[in-house]
């Protein structure tokens, strides 16, 4: 039985009221002490169950993290044996059965640090403007402090904290 058809059952035998004449409850308190245990239970399963899934969250969440350092470091081990074969090789070529190095040519942009205000100045064209977006941190420590901001308010809501 689900929590919901508990609750339907709690209120049927709810329902079925006081006898006015003689004050007498008209439903069995045993039967509603019954599904008010049974309501129980599943509330406090459903809730642990919500708890585990949270720890089994975090756990994944800290082996991503763990996996994430290790693989931070094979690759900066990777980057500094590929700079290191490419300070041997000199731009040489190298093949054998199981590996083979080639090269070839690219070409990459890179900007002077003055570019941007040169640019602003005699090329708006070589500039690229992104969309304003709101500060969402200002907004919240303007209304903090009692400021008036249009189209902005604070609220609040509650979170449910299972421990």
């Amino acid at each position: 039985m689900t929590i919901y058809d508990i609750d339907s059952k709690i209120q049927q035998l709810l329902d079925g009221g006081v006898d006015e004449a003689t004050g007498e409850l008209l439903f069995d308190p045993e039967a509603l002490e019954a599904l008010q245990m049974e309501r129980d239970t599943k509330i406090e399963n459903l809730a642990l169950a919500v708890k585990n899934m949270g720890a089994e969250a975090r756990a994944i969440k800290a082996e991503e993290e763990a996996l994430a350092k290790r693989r931070k470091a094979v690759e900066a081990k990777e980057a500094r044996a590929c700079k290191y074969l490419n300070t041997v090789l000199a731009g040489d070529k190298f093949k054998s059965p199981r590996v083979a190095v080639t090269y070839r040519k690219s070409t990459k942009l890179e900007l002077d640090p003055f570019f941007v205000a040169w640019a602003i100045e005699e090329a708006p064209q070589y500039l690229r403007q992104k969309e304003p977006e709101a500060d969402k941190t200002a907004i919240t420590a303007a209304l903090k402090a009692g400021e008036n901001v249009p189209g902005a308010v604070l609220v609040e809501s509650q979170s449910m904290q299972i421990k």
